[in-house]
Parts: structure tokens; sequence; C-alpha cells
């Protein structure tokens, strides 16, 4: 049975589930996007301080090359 859960409990154990994780970003550049709860609920004003910048940069930069690596032109065509 697959679940739905970032958290995953294994022999006392818990560890974050990196496909849950993984799916997310995924999923975040089909229909969704990517957003900062510490920003839009004004917790922060801006990212600069923040000590998760160098990870939401991460994240960024892998979501960028995700694009890259599955977007991919297989012909074009134009009208005359």
């Amino acid at each position: 049975m697959i679940k739905n859960e970032i958290k995953m409990v294994a022999e006392g154990n818990e560890s974050f589930d990196k496909k849950q994780i993984a799916l997310a970003i995924k999923n975040s550049t089909l229909d969704d996007e990517l957003g900062c709860s510490l920003l839009e609920e004004g917790i922060i004003k801006d990212c600069q301080g923040c000590s998760l910048k160098c990870i939401c940069d991460g994240i960024d930069e892998i979501v960028k090359d995700y694009l890259e690596k599955t977007t991919k032109v297989i012909s074009s065509f134009k009208f005359e």
C-alpha cells in the first residue's frame, strides 16, 4: 500500500520520504507553484535574512534543472 505521507516510520525510527519531497517539487512544475508560508504569513519580510534561503535557492535550481531535463521539443512546425 502506498502512503501519501512525508514522514516514514520503520522499526521505531522516523525519516523523511524523499519520494514525497520529490513528488511535491515535481508537481509544482505542472499546474502548481512553489511558495513560502513564512513570507505569505508575514513572519518574514524578505528572504535575505532567512536561514532557509540556501535550501529554497537549491529547490529553485532543482525545479529549473528538472524542467530542462524533462521538457523536450520533439518537432516544430509553422503556419504560412
